[in-house]
């Protein structure tokens, strides 16, 4: 029997456990120590348990009462890199830079889809400049919230390339909205800087047969050149198998059912070897 000491309070703090920055102590720090003082100040139980234990029954009630961002991003991979696609023909990218905004979830599979998060504890304030920076890069575009925001967002992106998502209180992903091709939105600076260094040098030497022969400091100008004389939609596919490329080195760790769904994400994120995965199966085994 786990009971929470102080719902809304606890939750808030109990929430930091679903972290990649909390997950990367654990398995690559074994340090612990941060994680058992939360689950200790907010949780009540009697006798030991397993931290897996622990981990579900927090994870069921932050899906209860304190929906974070975490749980979208979890939804989100679950629904469809595990559920819809492929781990092998599929890459997802967090926290992704387009333009002067960062998107939250972006999945790569034959065109690039941008999912922009906004929990109850967000505001829409930022979300058309948001938008309008992804629609530079992306193919279609999804806002993925909850019933506080869904009827305005459909009010405002009504007969728009923008799709809407509910994350119900089911906690289901539901479409409301289908998003619609952004191709005539496309800009090549913007494709150009969300790629690395190397990425962009490597479409440049594919389709050129060469890169730049110029100093290091005009490399970046020029290779902007050479890409902006490319038609813009082959310049984005190209960008987007490149993008392709960031993929995990250890995929039959990370699908083996030893790996909570809770975790999915976090796993993902971490992109960890098979002795960080014995780690955190330790972890989960162990008794608080």
């Amino acid at each position: 029997m786990i009971e929470l000491k102080n719902d809304i309070e606890s939750l808030r703090s109990l929430s930091q456990i679903f972290t990649p920055t909390n997950f990367d102590r654990i398995v690559r720090k074994n340090d612990i120590v941060n994680t058992q003082a939360r689950i200790q100040k907010h949780l009540i139980f009697q006798n030991s348990i397993k931290n897996l234990e622990i981990i579900q029954f927090v994870y069921k009630e932050l899906l209860a009462n304190y929906k974070s961002e975490y749980l979208y991003k979890n939804a989100l991979l679950n629904k469809l890199l595990l559920g819809k696609y492929s781990i092998n023909t599929t890459t997802v990218i967090n926290e992704f830079k387009i333009g002067k905004s960062i998107a939250d979830f972006v999945l790569l599979n034959g065109e690039a889809k941008v999912f922009e998060i906004k929990t109850e504890f967000d505001n829409l304030d930022k979300l058309d400049k948001q938008l309008a920076d992804y629609k530079q890069f992306a193919n279609k575009i999804y806002v993925v919230s909850n019933s506080k925001f869904i009827s305005k967002l459909l009010s405002d992106y009504n007969n728009t390339t923008i799709g809407i998502i509910e994350f119900t209180e089911r906690n289901t992903l539901k479409e409301l909205q289908s998003a619609r091709e952004n191709s005539q939105t496309f800009n090549h600076k913007a494709i150009f800087k969300a790629l690395r260094k190397q990425e962009y040098l490597d479409i440049i030497q594919e389709y050129f047969g060469k890169v730049p022969d110029v100093p290091n400091t005009k490399i970046f100008r020029e290779s902007l050149k050479l890409a902006e004389s490319i038609n813009i939609v082959d310049f984005q596919k190209m960008a987007c198998l490149k993008l392709k490329e960031r993929k995990l080195k250890c995929s039959r760790e990370f699908l083996s059912d030893k790996i909570p769904y809770e975790l999915k994400h976090i796993c993902y994120s971490l992109d960890m070897s098979s002795k960080e995965y014995s780690y955190l199966y330790q972890f989960l085994n162990q008794k608080l």
